[in-house]
């Protein structure tokens, strides 16, 4: 079974910034908890200000899609909703060559 690797790329609107990052430090904490989680990092942009991405990774597809219905995430994305400056961008990688 492959791994899923998640990217989701964030634009915070600039006032509300620290709010934004403390609910995305807990989505991280309370995601890495989950069972299929692997890893789940918040990263801040080096070259666009209010900008993160989270890179997770998870066990297979199947558990990232079970994370979806966590109501810890349904919470945060809608607290974090309100503070977006655009729509997340998120791609979804496997290493399936890894296992050709």
């Amino acid at each position: 079974m492959s791994k899923l690797f998640v990217m989701a790329k964030v634009s915070i609107l600039s006032h509300h910034t620290q709010q934004a990052v403390e609910l995305l430090k807990t989505l991280a904490e309370d995601s890495e908890r989950e069972s299929g989680c692997l890893s789940y990092q918040i990263l801040p942009s080096r070259e666009e200000d209010n900008t993160f991405i989270t890179l997770e990774v998870w066990e297979s597809a199947k558990s990232e899609q079970q994370h979806w219905d966590m109501a810890h995430l349904k919470n945060t994305l809608g607290k974090l909703q309100p503070l977006l400056a655009e729509a997340p961008r998120i791609e979804k990688y496997s290493d399936a060559l890894k296992n050709k």
